[in-house]
């Protein structure tokens, strides 16, 4: 059984890795789907654990677990806290099969073989990226950064950063301290460097500086255990070391001194970043509900209403998780995540004392798979815990199970360590796996048609098919599911949804699109009226959507119901008061009453934000 488990481990997280990430539902629930099969097989595992994980980390995970699972389920936008919430069940699916049933050191290594993999198809499509500038993407996915920054397979060069630090922390510790062969070891050093270069290219600011600290980790740790238990090896240890510093300088200067690109982002490294905006507005979200926060996925307009002026890209997430989770979730989930952290830290210091008291000091190698694992999982903690500043990995799907498997690792090293894993306590959890993976099973996989039906429907009105973008649109609202073919069968078998703002959007914007094609004045009146009927059903899930906002405003302005465009106009900006893109439509829509004086005013202002000229946008989207 303990192969299947590892088996539908293995195919989850390659998929989800390949699509993207995760970042949207119906790339990620698939593959919390493998994962919810594999934890209900486990009731029929008659094998018992011989390796249980520290109790400690498994009541700090049923902590953070359980409150975010209830804070999310429980925020104001339902939809905009699903991707919290699953995610949160997979990690929970992950966490527990690797913990309990992949808890064999082999078994482990493979799933890493596995990582290493993707690394370097990461890499080589990163790669591509870096030198052509063309944002080649693989599987017919579409990256929108046109720039060489290498993001792999991930939409951000940030989180494709995060990925490989991660990944070549392993590489690099199974090349040190694993008992593995030459040519294996040969092998994973050349992982090692290839996500270090992946490192270099992607840009990523965040990940140089999380490289560099994780990498001090590693040497503090790997000269604290050789003087330890090999004291002759202590000076070698040293000048290898030193070689390897100087060689990776000499590697990151070649690369600086042959682009431009990475040159300007070492030199950004001490600059003042636009995050800091991000940061200061989740400060204000924070304030606003200080104890539980505001709930999941409500940073995506928090951080609009608090934006500040300088900062004029939409901030769905607050580039820091630490803030990020203290916006949304407040004081308790701080809390709840620093009792999850000093468990499993805990507990990965006390096997890296077990493992060196009890295997490296008494083989004759000096080496051990197991001590490698731990070491690894320990410096990649450490990445995390810095990347976490500047960056929102945790909340990346793909990355989350990558570091569910890594605190796994920490709370079960894989050796029988003594008392403190006791086996009552450990049993409910273990018999608490299958349950979630039941649960996940009933609340998440009858969601996946609807989902692929949204994804459908917005890939169409991205290509301009409107009339497609509208069967599609309804068919996931539950609205047109007559027909005989399969999509609409599971529709009408699954359900549908009806709590997505974003397919009311999707169907207002392709109505309004259909409405600015065409020249005769009572269908074009007829396509206005459907994108406003679609924008208010969107808004009375989603009322602070300022996209939805300004659509409807400009549906009215179609329709000539100037008064009604000028509400939903002043209620866009009362949501974000410093994007100066809003204030380019407002100025049309009071161009178009003949207001030119206040429509001047608007541009002006607009401009002031946003540092261009942005009266054209507003006269382009009403096809002036």
């Amino acid at each position: 059984m303990n192969f299947l488990f590892l088996f539908l481990c293995a195919i989850a997280f390659a998929l989800i890795q390949c699509l993207i990430g995760g970042t949207r539902l119906i790339f990620s629930l698939p593959c919390y789907g493998l994962l919810a099969v594999a934890a209900i097989l486990t009731i029929f595992s008659a094998k018992r654990c011989r390796v249980l994980p520290n109790r400690s980390c498994l009541i700090a995970t049923s902590i953070l677990a359980g409150y975010v699972l209830w804070r999310s389920s429980h925020s104001p936008i339902n939809y905009l806290a699903r991707p919290d919430f699953f995610m949160m069940l997979g990690c929970i699916l992950f966490y527990g099969l690797t913990a309990f049933y992949i808890s064999k050191t082999r078994d482990r290594v493979v799933l890493l073989c596995l990582f290493f993999a993707i690394a370097v198809l990461e890499v080589t499509v990163g790669t591509i990226q870096f030198k052509e500038g063309n944002g080649y993407m693989l599987f017919g996915f579409i990256r929108n950064d046109l720039t060489r920054r290498a993001s792999g397979m991930f939409i951000s060069a940030n989180h494709f950063g995060g990925y490989l630090e991660t990944v070549g922390l392993f590489a690099l510790s199974l090349t040190v301290w694993s008992r593995w062969r030459l040519w294996a070891k040969i092998l994973t050093g050349y992982i090692t460097a290839l996500c270090w270069f992946g490192v270099a290219i992607s840009g990523s600011r965040g990940s140089y500086f999380s490289t560099i600290i994780s990498l001090v980790a590693f040497a503090a740790l790997s000269l604290f255990v050789v003087r330890k238990v090999n004291p002759t090896w202590f000076v070698r240890a040293w000048v290898i070391l030193t070689i390897a510093v100087l060689a990776i300088i000499a590697t990151a200067a070649f690369l600086m001194f042959h682009s431009s690109l990475l040159t300007e982002r070492i030199h950004k490294m001490t600059a003042k970043d636009v995050r800091i905006y991000n940061w200061m507005a989740a400060l204000d979200q924070f304030r606003v509900s200080p104890a539980i926060g505001t709930g999941a996925g409500t940073h995506l307009y928090y951080g609009r209403l608090f934006r500040r002026p300088p900062l004029q890209a939409d901030p769905v997430h607050a580039h820091s998780d630490y803030l990020e989770l203290l916006a949304e979730y407040g004081v308790v989930g701080v809390g709840a995540m620093a009792i999850f952290l000093l468990a499993h830290v805990r507990a990965g210091l006390r096997g890296f004392a077990f493992l060196v008291r009890k295997r490296l000091l008494v083989t004759y190698e000096k080496r051990s798979d197991s001590f490698a694992l731990n070491i690894g999982a320990l410096c990649a903690v450490v990445a995390l815990a810095v990347h976490s500043v500047v960056d929102f990995n945790m909340h990346i799907p793909g990355n989350a199970l990558l570091f569910a498997f890594v605190f796994a690792l920490l709370a079960s090293p894989g050796v029988e360590m003594g008392a403190e894993n006791e086996a009552k306590l450990a049993a409910w959890f273990r018999f608490a796996l299958p349950a979630v993976g039941a649960w996940f099973a009933m609340l998440g996989l009858p969601k996946i048609p609807a989902e692929f039906a949204a994804e459908q429907a917005r890939i169409a009105l991205r290509n301009r098919q409107y009339y497609r973008s509208i069967e599609f649109t309804r068919k996931a609202l539950g609205e047109n599911l007559q027909g005989n073919d399969r999509l609409s069968a599971f529709l009408r078998q699954f359900g549908f949804e009806k709590q997505n703002p974003d397919l009311y959007f999707y169907l207002g914007e392709a109505n309004r699109s259909l409405a600015l094609t065409t020249r005769n004045d009572t269908v074009r009146r007829n396509y206005f009226q459907k994108a406003v009927d679609a924008y208010r059903a969107g808004l009375q899930i989603f009322p602070q959507d300022e996209n939805m906002l300004v659509r409807l405003g400009q549906s009215f302005d179609g329709l000539r119901c100037y008064s009604e465009a000028e509400e939903a106009y002043q209620k866009a900006l009362q949501s974000d008061p410093n994007l100066g893109l809003i204030y380019g439509y407002y100025g049309t829509h009071l161009q178009a009453m003949g207001q030119t004086e206040e429509a001047l005013d608007a541009y002006r202002k607009g401009q002031q934000l946003s540092n261009q000229s942005i009266e054209h946008l507003g006269k382009a989207e009403l096809g002036l």
